[in-house]
């Protein structure tokens, strides 16, 4: 337990923007994981599904009360979140514990613990390997996986063997960081979108939080840092969408301007500091 309080503590020095919890924990877990590989430790990663992911009927998602007040709901949703699980020796026993600052910012915890505090009735967990990053969905029945007739089931398996009461529900099948992910730098891409977005919470929203003259560009703010979407369009895409429209992004060039620079420096800092990370495995 005090060599996995260590690298708690190292993980909490590297600068990882945990602030910002409306998304990116598969980047934000990834790279925890490939910084604990560099000093020599392996862990696994720990995932829960709310049943919007898995189940075509349920629109249910992990929620809970956004404490900053930067989310233009109120609230933080996830239809997923995952962390790093190290096994750590504590007396005579071995337990299952989880790396994850957002939630609990003093330690590792144990998973139970992990999983309880999500309070979401029916959530699946899955505890992988490590080198799987992320996951695509599909709307395949889970009962043509396993048809023999299937060209499915003999020249692309999927990775996961979900039970047959899954049929006709959403089946993962997850994949690792390399190809499409790799060759765009969704880790940099990921982590530099909630360091950007929390230094706009810091600088910019914060201040005027609570002046009741400023209600109105406070809302524009949390319209587009508060909702993860929305500012991916506009500082990772440099793009638009239905509520980041032209007028929107007219009447506030400025900041916006100012905050694409800041992504960009962001962005080219943590593309090098994965890079550093993979020169020490790589040796």
């Amino acid at each position: 337990m005090d060599t996995a309080t260590k690298l708690f503590s190292e993980i909490i020095k590297s600068g990882l923007p945990f602030g910002y919890q409306q998304a990116n924990c598969h980047n934000i877990s990834h790279y925890i994981k490939l910084l604990l590989e560099s000093k020599g430790y392996e862990c696994a990663k720990i995932w829960a599904f709310a049943p919007v992911v898995y189940s075509m009927t349920s629109s249910k998602l992990i929620s809970f009360a956004d404490k900053k007040n930067i989310s233009p709901t109120g609230k933080i949703d996830w239809g997923y979140h995952v962390a790093p699980v190290l096994q750590v020796r504590i007396g005579n026993k071995v337990r299952k514990m989880v790396i994850d600052p957002g939630l609990f910012p003093k330690s590792p915890v144990r998973y139970r613990t992990w999983l309880a505090k999500l309070k979401t009735r029916k959530i699946i967990y899955l505890i992988m390997d490590s080198e799987w990053y992320l996951y695509n969905s599909s709307t395949i029945p889970n009962s043509q996986f396993h048809s023999k007739s299937n060209a499915l089931s003999t020249e692309d398996p999927p990775n996961i063997d979900l039970p047959e009461w899954f049929s006709d529900k959403l089946v993962t099948d997850f994949f690792k960081y390399q190809e499409e992910a790799l060759e765009q730098n969704w880790i940099p891409k990921g982590l530099a979108v909630n360091e950007t977005a929390m230094a706009f919470y810091d600088a910019e929203i914060k201040p005027i939080l609570n002046s009741r003259r400023d209600q109105d560009l406070v809302d524009d703010y949390k319209m587009l840092a508060g909702n993860v979407f929305n500012f991916e369009t506009v500082f990772r895409d440099r793009h638009s969408n239905d509520e980041m429209n032209t007028d929107f992004q007219t009447r506030h060039q400025d900041i916006i301007a100012k905050y694409r620079e800041i992504y960009l420096t962001n962005f080219n800092k943590w593309k090098e500091a994965l890079g550093s990370l993979n020169s020490v495995m790589d040796k």
